[in-house]
């Protein structure tokens, strides 16, 4: 006899592994560990739903995408230089460089802060969610959302003025 209150892992994947993988993309800028982080948060969201019932799949995914992929983010890795013909680009090689610098600022800078506002930050700007949604996702009120918002802006905006000062134009 199957259990009533086992989710249908079927259609939990169907429906949230294009945002879990995209959240886990935007913060990696890699699709390879974005599709290993994507399956480690589903394997996680198991482990946790035998622990007790989740109450909102959707907001445990995307924590757990963001909290994971800031995870990997932090963690040193080797990188591989790219060879002639890699990539094919129809941006100028300096508006290019300048912007994957800036990407890559931009994820370093979210790794550093703390994982609440690295958290809210990803959900509000990057997956769009409103301040209720994060709310109701992380368990917090709003007026927490809006205060780790407004501290994660001013962390990256300090950030930001000495990387800026430290030559960009």
């Amino acid at each position: 006899m199957p259990d009533e209150d086992a989710p249908n892992w079927d259609r939990i994947v169907d429906r949230h592994a294009d945002r879990v993988y995209r959240v886990a993309f935007r913060i990696l800028g890699s699709a390879p560990d974005a599709e290993d982080v994507s399956q480690d948060v589903f394997l996680e969201a198991f482990r946790l739903h035998l622990a007790g019932p989740v109450q909102s799949w959707e907001g445990l995914l995307v924590r757990l995408a963001t909290l994971r992929s800031l995870d990997r983010l932090r963690r040193p890795r080797p990188a591989a230089a790219l060879r002639e013909g890699d990539r094919v680009s129809h941006i100028e090689p300096c508006d290019e460089m300048a912007a994957t610098e800036l990407r890559q600022w931009l994820r370093n800078a979210v790794a550093n802060l703390p994982d609440r506002q690295a958290a809210v930050f990803v959900m509000f700007h990057l997956e769009r969610f409103t301040r209720g949604e994060i709310a109701a996702t992380l368990g917090v009120s709003a007026d927490a959302v809006s205060t780790a918002l407004y501290k994660a802006r001013q962390r990256l905006l300090t950030q930001l003025a000495v990387f800026n000062r430290g030559g960009l134009p």
